[in-house]
């Protein structure tokens, strides 16, 4: 087996990224082959530098995994599209479950897409009262990617749903387990 210093440069990044959220969104390579419609072997293949890993596959992980492709892959950049096809990756009221819902965007940069139910918990936080809508989706990035958001969605530490937060109502940082702030919200009447 290859050591880290003889991969390039996207496998190690891959495999230390698929380690990790393996661990976070308790996964196989068996489940994530599934979910992604390929074999186990092609998983296994791509993570041992077997088959070279190329921009399909890589934004095909990436989407998967919930990063961004150059996170994966820094070079990738010029072979991404102006306008890519985004999964929503989460219903907010279960982010265990990964949900197979695409939507069509603008490229930005390390961001997940997320689906809000409209349900009370979700319209409460909205000072003017609930929106009537049949579709929410929240655009979430790294919150050192974002200055002063207006509105912050957490994963609580033993919790599987995410909520949503005004800047001043946060909760301690020891309760938080997964921290984002929100760019925006995309409603569908």
């Amino acid at each position: 087996m290859k050591t880290d210093n003889e991969l390039p440069e996207a496998v190690v990044n891959l495999r230390k990224i698929w380690n990790s959220k393996k661990l976070e969104m308790q996964f196989t390579q068996i489940e994530a082959a599934k979910e992604l419609g390929w074999s186990q072997g092609a998983i296994s293949h791509y993570l041992n530098n077997i088959t070279e890993l190329r921009a399909p596959a890589i934004v095909k992980l990436a989407n998967f995994l919930s990063v961004d492709p150059r996170d994966i892959d820094p070079k990738i950049e010029s072979k991404l599209p102006s306008v890519e096809r985004r999964t929503v990756a989460y219903n907010a009221c279960d982010m265990t479950k990964r949900i197979n819902e695409t939507l069509f965007s603008r490229k930005a940069s390390s961001s997940l897409l997320v689906k809000i139910p409209n349900i009370e918990g979700y319209t409460t936080l909205f000072s003017d009262g609930p929106k009537p809508y049949k579709e929410c989706y929240a655009r979430l990035v790294k919150p050192s990617e974002m200055h002063s958001p207006g509105c912050y969605a957490a994963i609580l530490k033993g919790e599987k749903y995410l909520s949503l937060y005004s800047p001043d109502n946060l909760p301690d940082s020891s309760k938080i387990r997964t921290l984002w702030a929100v760019v925006s919200f995309t409603y569908f009447k």
